[in-house]
């Protein structure tokens, strides 16, 4: 057996770029809980546990997680065969209720270290990877309309993002759209406007909203009313002229899945923080259902 030996957490403060305004918060700086997991044939995994804004985004933070980790799942994960990282995770899920991002910062440790001592990138353990590249899209969140056009003009000029997402919601709905429909614009074709309103309208001015966001050119609208309100999605969805996406709203595969079959939205944002295992499991009930592909599912690495 190859034992886990030790558990060691950092928590490391990466300044941004600029200051990145939210509807709920503007962060300065983004704290990552980093994890390795120390196993007794000398292999290291590491595993990141990240979300934003400290507790303005949701009931977790880098600093929880590491104080989660340290005092209550390293006493569970000693001595454990390193081995086993299923077997491992259900033990976790059993003894420790919620903190789904320490898990996954403790799973993706684990996988690390085995992939490390087998030779293997991790994708192998879940099918093999389907493509060698994925588009990355670009957020735009100084909250400025003409450093946001800079910044996306540059991103395109070195050819690294003709995606961009807007954080709106902070200012009045004809301000926010005021400032998606300048952005939209000045760069025209060459480049797709999404937004993300992190729950920030209630259902009466996203009904307006997604309204005024299609007629300026917006592509896709990201989590505009409280996660609690699923019916509300489900209806906006049936009756807005571009796609809404579900982020806030999905805490797992499990509601996830109903989301889907409740018509909640067509879009998903899947968090790699929710766990890789569940992820893939999630993706090919988003598969099997109607026979969707993965036009519909997009994966963030990091909460947003």
């Amino acid at each position: 057996m190859i034992a886990i030996e030790r558990v060691e957490t950092i928590l490391l403060d990466v300044p941004t770029v600029r200051p990145h305004v939210l509807a709920m918060t503007t962060m300065h700086h983004q704290t990552l809980c980093l994890v390795r997991i120390f196993c007794s044939d000398g292999t290291v995994g590491i595993g990141e546990a990240t979300t934003i804004g400290g507790l303005s985004y949701g009931p977790e933070s880098p600093e929880g997680a590491k104080l989660a980790i340290d005092t209550y799942f390293t006493p569970v994960l000693q001595g454990r065969d390193a081995e086993r990282p299923g077997e491992i995770m259900a033990a976790l899920s059993r003894m420790i209720v919620g903190n789904h991002f320490a898990k996954s910062a403790i799973e993706t440790a684990l996988y690390d270290a085995l992939g490390k001592r087998v030779g293997l990138p991790v994708s192998e353990f879940f099918g093999g990877r389907l493509r060698d590249t994925l588009p990355v899209l670009w957020v735009l969140a100084s909250g400025q309309t003409a450093k946001d056009i800079a910044e996306a003009e540059a991103m395109i000029d070195q050819r690294r993002h003709n995606v961009f997402k807007l954080k709106i919601g902070k200012r009045p709905l004809p301000e926010d759209v005021a400032h998606v429909a300048a952005i939209k614009r000045a760069l025209g074709d060459r480049a797709s406007i999404r937004v993300d309103v992190n729950m920030a309208w209630n259902e009466a001015t996203a009904i307006r909203g997604v309204s005024m966001l299609a007629d300026v050119g917006c592509d896709l609208i990201e989590q505009p009313i409280s996660r609690d309100n699923r019916e509300g999605m489900a209806r906006l969805s049936a009756r807005s002229p571009i796609p809404i996406m579900a982020d806030e709203s999905l805490q797992g595969p499990a509601d996830a899945y109903q989301a889907a079959c409740s018509a909640v939205a067509p879009v998903f944002a899947v968090k790699i923080e929710g766990s890789v295992a569940k992820i893939v499991k999630l993706e090919h009930a988003w598969r099997r259902l109607d026979g969707r592909n993965d036009d519909g599912f997009q994966v963030a690495p990091f909460p947003g």
